[in-house]
């Protein structure tokens, strides 16, 4: 093995065994109160032993406004900062107060009413009069009284300064050419207004069969949110909202608080009653917007705005693609261009997410459907990303989803890889989001931080841990902190054992660090297409589809950007972009295209023996220097949506090198590892066992690094591995191509050799206490305690049991089910704990007699959390165990 990578090896060791604060799970710290010195110190050091490696401190609506950002606060952030660091924690900057970065609760504005979000309206009639009336933000009001009370002083959503920034007169049925539009902006003026609504009037006259459209602009005389297009609204809020966080801190910045994070900065999605078109949601204004959508069309700006509400011909969604590229990059280069330059003169890193609307969904735009992400900083992914320096990006419930790809691709297009993923819980049992999912498990959590990792997650981090759980016998969402966006994973009776989850976690995220993945398919991100079409349009559900149906089959993939594509190397066959290499690009009902570049390089990679893939409508524009022209070349197209027999045969005509897997498919990870060598994560998220073989080539020597302990164990060269997995086991295994192996097959599989002819069910005489100090009564371990007179308990359950052994001899106890994490004592002595399936503890050698086990069994504080409440459900959650628990003789005992 040459030197460096020998070095890179026992870096890559070292890393794994001993994993940075940047792959263990990292948290929001929610301060719903300013704490106190021995509140700091006291979770601080529980989030520590626990296994956080990093914190964010956000304060939450419970916590007064006016406290936020005054001296008893920073006083103890400074304080929480200086324990952090004594416990070997980072912290970064979290900055804003609640969310929705920008406003530094309020403070930003306060003063500067010119800095508050002023948006575009727009109304269309046959008359010379008509109004702008009843806007809203209907995303917004969903989430509540408080939350409006939180954006809007007094909880009014009021406007003022109404201004007619553009009118146009066009034929009211189809418009052959824009040309036919008259501009009659400086005829039409405000002609009477209120808080809610306003009036306007033309001074000419609307002939019979012509419209007449205004774009009407107004400040929010009210909103906290600020104007995303000034650069001075940036700089505003780092003067007040960042600033005074930095300058009480101290020389504890850039170490151990070493990066800011901004959260969803993003104006608000207003609707009104006149609202029509394309656009889906009120537009950002400002000044400066003009001359940017004039340079980048090339048109007026009453044409490119009726362009983007309205068909104006054949020059539609060019013009409509090109305004929403120069409102996104105006918007980008005000924002995150402003904090970009202040982090980097602080020495920290810049990070956080934009409005994901894609959160809980693969299709871009399945999961915030009620809002146009064009009006935020909210499509241009890719873009977004090279501001900032590193990638974050929000995930919902514990679902595959698209947010960690994106991120990892978006990473990658501007020379890093994976992303920080931010996981929040909206509530399934009731319509109520906020009252978040106080059922979850270490177990699911677990799962879905294994999953996102081998999606691109470097570092899981939660949403969040809470420093109270709030408030008894009050439902009311988000100032009640028990029903914020739940769990505060540290008030679950499952916390005790989150120090295994984040030791495995962060161990399967470095051992896949050193590695490019293997995704030999290339998803074209069409952001000229979103631009032009809208979220609605096909590319969104066509793009969902295609991510669902190569990772069912194993294949996993990469976004890239149109200037990817165009800086892309061809050689051998595949299309190299973002460091990796690409046997086939899939086109997703890609309308518009911003460049003839990415036509003519994807023609190039066809000719060179590249597989372009594309499903849906095809290209109709593209922007040249010339105007519209051009259309790509495919190897393979379907108008239908892609399914699973397309898939499959498109797949079947690529040639992969590396591990293949034969036989049930786990979730999996696979990548490029330096001197010949691979890794791959494998994972049965499943509720049965798995069987599969995993061959490379004539034979091949590996490794299993385990992530619980980890431990690394090379074994003898193999022909292929055959690998077991049962329910929720996860293996790392670093393998290379070894053309001298032995024809032997190397099997792999965590059962112990158990004597189950002498299994002894431990079904009766089972006592149960619901805590420390209770009672104890006796309980079938058939059902759960919630079944058995404990609906709302939720903590630690103790089930006491004696049992008789016959014979000296090493013994396992099996659990079927637990719900959720258990720790197991045999006569006094602790033997072993579990927080997900299998539940397999070793009890050691037992002699001959009688013995006492006890099991401490954790559930979710969904019980008692949600008893009482509208956000029950269907009734109380199993709790405890609910199959009979055996005790099984292992057949033979290591020496």
């Amino acid at each position: 093995m040459p030197e460096t990578a020998a070095i890179a090896d026992i870096e890559s060791r070292a890393l794994f065994e001993r994993p940075t604060a940047a792959f263990r799970p990292s948290a929001y710290w929610f301060w719903h109160s300013i704490p106190d010195e021995a509140t700091c110190r006291t979770q601080l050091a529980d989030f520590q032993a626990r296994g956080i490696g990093t914190i964010l401190i956000q304060a939450r609506l419970a916590l007064p406004r006016e406290q936020y950002l005054s001296p008893h606060y920073l006083s103890a952030y400074r304080l929480a900062a200086d324990i952090a660091a004594q416990l070997g924690l980072k912290l970064g900057i979290y900055d804003d107060y609640n969310w929705i970065s920008g406003h530094a609760g309020g403070r930003t504005v306060e003063g500067r009413d010119e800095l508050r979000e002023r948006h575009l309206f727009w109304s269309s009639s046959a008359d010379t009069r008509g109004t702008i009336s009843r806007i809203h933000p209907a995303f917004t009001l969903k989430m509540g009284a408080d939350i409006i009370a939180w954006q809007y002083e007094g909880g009014r959503i009021e406007w003022c300064e109404w201004t007619v920034e553009a009118a146009v007169l066009h034929p009211s049925g189809p418009i052959e050419a824009y040309d036919q539009t008259v501009d009659v902006t400086s005829q039409v003026s405000i002609t009477g207004s209120d808080g809610a609504s306003c009036g306007y009037s033309y001074d000419g006259a609307v002939a019979f069969g012509w419209t007449l459209t205004v774009f009407v602009s107004a400040r929010s005389a009210t909103s906290r949110i600020i104007n995303y297009l000034l650069p001075e609204a940036a700089q505003r809020f780092i003067d007040v909202g960042l600033e005074p966080i930095v300058t009480a801190l101290g020389k504890r910045v850039p170490d151990p608080v070493g990066s800011v994070f901004y959260d969803q900065p993003a104006p608000g999605f207003y609707r009104w009653d006149q609202m029509a078109g394309n656009l889906g949601n009120s537009l950002l204004f400002a000044p400066a917007l003009k001359d940017c959508v004039l340079s980048k069309t090339g048109v007026p700006f009453a044409v490119a705005l009726l362009a983007v509400v309205r068909n104006v011909g054949p020059e539609t969604l060019r013009l409509r693609a090109l305004f929403h590229a120069a409102y996104s990059t105006l918007m980008n280069e005000a924002f995150f261009g402003t904090l970009r330059g202040w982090a980097e003169g602080k020495g920290i890193v810049l990070t956080g997410h934009e409005i994901l609307a894609h959160v809980s969904s693969w299709a871009p735009n399945g999961g915030f459907t009620s809002i146009d992400p064009r009006v935020a900083p909210a499509v241009d992914f890719f873009g977004i990303d090279a501001i900032r320096h590193e990638t974050a990006v929000d995930a919902n419930n514990l679902t595959p989803q698209l947010a960690p790809k994106m991120g990892d691709s978006v990473a990658r297009s501007n020379g890093r890889s994976r992303c920080v993923v931010e996981t929040y819980f909206s509530a399934e049992r009731t319509e109520v989001r906020a009252a978040g999912q106080w059922e979850v498990t270490l177990e699911a959590s677990r799962a879905q931080a294994i999953r996102l990792a081998c999606l691109g997650t470097r570092q899981f981090l939660w949403h969040g841990v809470y420093q109270t759980d709030g408030l008894d016998n009050d439902p009311t969402p988000f100032t009640n902190p028990r029903f914020d966006f739940a769990p505060g994973i540290n008030f679950e009776p499952w916390w005790p054992y989150h120090d295994l989850f984040a030791e495995e976690i962060a161990r399967v995220s470095a051992f896949i660090e050193p590695a490019r993945p293997q995704a030999p398919v290339a998803i074209l991100y069409p952001l000229y297409t979103a631009f032009a079409e809208g979220p609605r349009h096909g590319h969104a559900t066509h793009i969902g589809a295609w991510c669902e149906q190569l990772l069912v089959q194993g294949c996993d993939f990469m976004f890239v950007s149109e200037a990817d594509i165009a800086n892309a190397a061809i050689e051998d066959r595949r299309l190299l972009a973002s460091g990796l290499a690409f046997d086939a690009v899939v086109l997703p009902s890609v309308t518009v295209l911003e460049t003839a570049v990415t036509i003519q390089k994807l023609d190039a990679f066809m000719k060179a023996g590249g597989r372009i893939w594309s499903s849906g409508e095809t290209v109709s524009t593209v922007r040249t220097g010339e105007g519209t022209s051009g259309s790509v070349g495919v190897t393979s197209h379907t108008t239908a949506m892609p399914d699973a027999e397309t898939v499959s045969a498109l797949l079947s005509t690529l040639t992969l090198d590396g591990p293949q897997i034969s036989g049930q498919r786990p979730w999996q990870w696979i990548g490029h590892d330096v001197d010949g060598w691979w890794r791959m994560v494998v994972f049965n998220d499943g509720a049965e066992d798995i069987s599969f073989d995993i061959l490379l080539g004539d034979g091949f020597d590996y490794a299993i690094w385990n992530a619980e302990y980890g431990s690394v164990e090379a074994f003898a060269a193999v022909h292929k591995l055959t690998v077991e997995l049962e329910p929720h086991e996860v293996r790392c295994i670093r393998l290379r191509q070894n053309r001298q192996a032995a024809v032997a097959i190397g099997h792999l599989s965590s059962r112990r050799a158990l004597d189950r002819n002498r299994l002894i069910a431990l079904a009766d005489g089972w006592t149960f206490a619901p805590g420390q100090d209770q009672a104890f009564a006796p309980i079938s371990v058939d059902s759960g305690w919630e079944e058995q007179g404990f609906p709302a308990f939720s903590g630690t359950g103790i089930y006491r049991l004696s049992f008789t052994t016959g014979t000296e001899t090493d013994w396992m106890l099996e659990l079927p089910t637990v719900h959720t994490a258990v720790t197991a004592y045999i006569d006094g002595t602790e033997v072993g704990r579990r927080g997900w399936r299998p539940y397999r503890l070793g009890l050691g050698r037992l002699a001959a007699g009688t013995h006492e086990l006890e099991l401490h069994v954790a559930n979710t504080a969904a019980n008692r959390y949600y008893d009482n409440t509208p956000y029950l459900g269907s009734g109380p959650d199993k709790s405890g165990l609910t199959a009979t628990p055996m005790l099984i003789p292992l057949q033979n005992r290591p020496e």
